[in-house]
């Protein structure tokens, strides 16, 4: 039975590309349907509704129809939840896997994942309950992360920064982290569109800024320390590769919420953003060195994810 692949999620909620790009190549037949490849998402789903489809998603269950027309001010034709796409689709079988490290399951789709799903791929060990309920799950590793992280070169250090929805205008993110950039990390703006005014005034204001498109274990490879805020899932990437990680408390979330998080992971500090400041200024001048770590989170197995979800 010859059988569709089709790939799909949303902006921040996908992260199967590599996976598709590799299943291709090995002459699988895969569509991506997404907001980056699709005019409008449901009328390019509805195209293979009578088609043997084989459906693999790294969305939540229900997607956030506000969310991304309140923080990015867009919305996207034919924005389609998992259960419309399996409802359109019918597929011969379903595959989920997280797009998140920090927020794997949503509690409200924890039921759904059991129920609609013949097939539930992780990233992480730790997960196996899942599959009392007749649902099989596998650690096939993190999509984002194809090979474990060097050493690191020396005086260079990044700035993942997070929550850009909170730190929309310019000048509040000017005000809030200049202590750090000016202190020389490189900063990573999210992925999310076309802003060439904001990059614009970070530049005259002489932040130095790397291509936003850069996978992020790219910075984590080649720097020596990462620094991140917010909630982000960069803090379990980075310190669970074995990268010096700094979660920085900026005040966009309380410092229970960073705790309940991150609070025990390895190679991590949580700091303020002013004491940040204060340590990478040791690190300029040679008083901190920081260590590397051991490499705990495992690379993506793609030719067992390939392998579980053909079979």
């Amino acid at each position: 039975m010859n059988k569709t692949y089709i790939f799909f999620g949303i902006s921040s909620e996908y992260v199967l590309n590599p996976l598709y790009r590799y299943m291709k190549d090995k002459g699988y037949s895969c569509v991506e349907i997404t907001n980056n490849t699709s005019k409008n998402i449901r009328e390019d789903m509805l195209r293979f509704k009578n088609d043997n489809v084989v459906l693999i998603t790294s969305a939540h269950v229900f997607l956030d129809y506000d969310y991304y027309k309140r923080v990015y001010d867009y919305s996207i034709n034919g924005l389609t939840t998992v259960l419309e796409a399996i409802d359109i689709l019918k597929p011969v079988k379903t595959v989920h896997y997280p797009h998140d490290l920090a927020t794997l399951m949503h509690n409200n789709d924890l039921p759904w994942l059991k129920s609609i799903f013949e097939l539930i791929l992780f990233p992480l060990d730790g997960y196996a309950h899942l599959s009392c309920e007749g649902r099989d799950v596998y650690n096939v590793g993190w999509i984002k992360k194809v090979k474990n992280i060097g050493d690191g070169n020396k005086n260079i250090v990044y700035h993942g920064l997070s929550d850009f929805g909170y730190y929309k205008d310019v000048n509040f993110a000017l005000k809030t982290f200049s202590p750090v950039w000016n202190e020389g990390a490189i900063v990573k703006l999210p992925d999310i569109g076309d802003y060439m005014e904001y990059v614009s005034n970070l530049k005259a204001s002489h932040v130095n800024l790397t291509n936003s498109e850069r996978n992020i274990f790219e910075l984590i490879d080649h720097g020596e320390i990462m620094i991140t805020n917010g909630l982000t899932s960069v803090n379990i990437e980075s310190s669970l590769s074995g990268r010096f990680t700094i979660n920085m408390l900026d005040g966009c979330f309380a410092e229970s919420e960073h705790r309940r998080h991150f609070e025990g992971l390895p190679n991590l500090k949580m700091l303020s953003i002013s004491d940040t400041a204060l340590l990478l200024k040791d690190y300029r001048k040679g008083n901190f060195v920081p260590k590397k770590g051991e490499n705990l989170l495992k690379s993506f197995d793609f030719e067992m994810a390939t392998k579980l979800i053909t079979k």
